[in-house]
């Protein structure tokens, strides 16, 4: 009989313990799912905030490689200009077709695209002359 209640008590220890191990989960990969779907969700300051920031730190990156291709053949000068401000230009217009791929989703908010993809070319045009400078040197 002292068998019986001992693996009786057994039995339900596991299974108050298998269902408390459970019940945490569940809970955990709701958060991690919320936390994700906060993560993907864009927004047009978001964006700008990434291109902005790819854009500011390209730039100095464009103009080391400007000054060694340069060095290595001069005679192609203006071509590697042309590719370097190419590059710079890519990363803009990626990011203002992501604020339009955000507008096309909420038409109703073109005045926030307007004011966002505004700034974003603000940014380009501050980092275009830096490498327009660099260029010119």
């Amino acid at each position: 009989m002292r068998k019986r209640f001992l693996t009786l008590g057994l039995a339900v220890l596991m299974a108050v313990s298998l269902t408390a191990c459970g019940g945490g989960d569940d809970s955990s990969k709701e958060e991690k799912t919320t936390t994700e779907a906060k993560k993907e969700e864009k927004t047009y300051e978001s964006i700008y905030n990434e291109y902005s920031a790819k854009l500011t730190e390209a730039t100095p990156r464009l103009i080391d490689e400007y000054e060694q291709e340069i060095e290595a053949d001069d005679s192609d000068e203006i071509s590697i200009g042309i590719e370097k401000a190419d590059e710079l230009m890519g990363i803009c217009t990626e990011g203002t077709e992501k604020m339009s791929d955000l507008l096309m989703e909420n038409p109703e908010e073109e005045d926030e695209y307007d004011k966002w993809a505004g700034k974003l070319e603000e940014i380009y045009n501050k980092e275009s002359d830096a490498l327009d400078d660099a260029f010119g040197d």
